[in-house]
């Protein structure tokens, strides 16, 4: 009887240990992403309230934190006194083309590799090959042949350089879905009628959208954050925001501290946003992009 009794005493202890030890690992975990935003997002929460800031609140001591009068005055300046608006639209101009070309260009060579194994070993090698060159060694070739065909400072060299540069990323990415993609859906789509075209453009890239979600958002960042290329390649009127960040740091920033915090919040919004817009894609597709096999 006694023994009958003491067991649920033991069951209930252990039970109490389980939740307390529960507890305490959520706690720490919270505590853990509590720290990790702060430390990651201190820095530009920082950034925006400088941007809202007078010029007296710069150097304040005590800190001010949070401006008791936010003002967009710098924001203003930076369209109207540092041409932000040219810089801003050139990138986010320049990002959307490379963006598109690189999804136009690597889809139909993604379904290629996929499918009939085009290239072998050797195309898919070389693809590798391509996106482990860094930019540094392949920027004096490309200017010196820009500066002979005539490309720099225009949309179209800068388009082109960044789709070529992205192409075998996406290439990779896309190859993962594709061969994920179960085969019998095309060919009914063909016993139906279909072309092999029609079938990949309203089959199999309705299906696979997610994965193109991907490609396009890490496209749009990569090309947005670019800075070698768009500093050498360009000129005064297709300069982009991240070569504008990076002037305001040139010299010395007192005078326009405002303006140039201004100018790296609005050179992370454009992308935050696309992230935004293709978040119902993008957790889609990561999951399946890392569930192969």
């Amino acid at each position: 009887m006694a023994i009958a009794i003491e067991r649920p005493r033991v069951v209930a202890r252990r039970a109490k240990r389980y939740r307390m030890r529960r507890g305490l690992a959520h706690a720490l975990t919270y505590l853990g992403l509590g720290a990790a935003l702060v430390f990651f997002l201190g820095p530009f929460f920082w950034i925006v309230t400088t941007s809202l800031k007078g010029n007296e609140d710069f150097f304040a001591f005590p800190p001010v934190w949070i401006p008791p009068d936010p003002s967009l005055a710098h924001y203003v300046a930076l369209f109207t006194r540092s041409s932000g608006a040219r810089y801003f639209t050139n990138s986010l101009v320049i990002s959307s083309l490379s963006m598109l070309a690189a999804l136009v260009v690597s889809l139909p060579t993604a379904y290629a590799i996929a499918r009939w194994r085009f290239g072998g070993g050797l195309l898919s090698v070389f693809l590798l090959v391509l996106r482990m060159l860094p930019a540094i060694a392949l920027i004096i070739p490309i200017y010196i042949m820009y500066k002979m065909l005539g490309l720099t400072n225009s949309y179209l060299g800068l388009v082109a350089v960044y789709t070529v540069v992205y192409i075998p990323f996406a290439v990779w990415l896309l190859v993962g879905f594709l061969r994920d993609f179960p085969v019998e859906i095309e060919e009914a789509a063909m016993i139906d009628g279909c072309s092999r075209l029609r079938a990949l453009v309203q089959v199999v890239v309705p299906i696979i959208a997610p994965g193109l979600a991907v490609v396009a958002l890490f496209a749009f960042i990569a090309t947005w954050n670019e800075f070698l290329f768009a500093v050498v390649l360009t000129g005064i009127e297709t300069k982009t925001m991240m070569v504008l960040v990076t002037s305001f740091t040139s010299g010395g920033t007192d005078m326009f501290y405002g303006e140039a915090s201004a100018s790296v919040v609005l050179g992370v919004l454009p992308a935050f946003a696309v992230a935004f817009m293709l978040q119902r894609y993008l957790v889609k597709g990561l999951a399946l992009g890392g569930t192969k096999g």
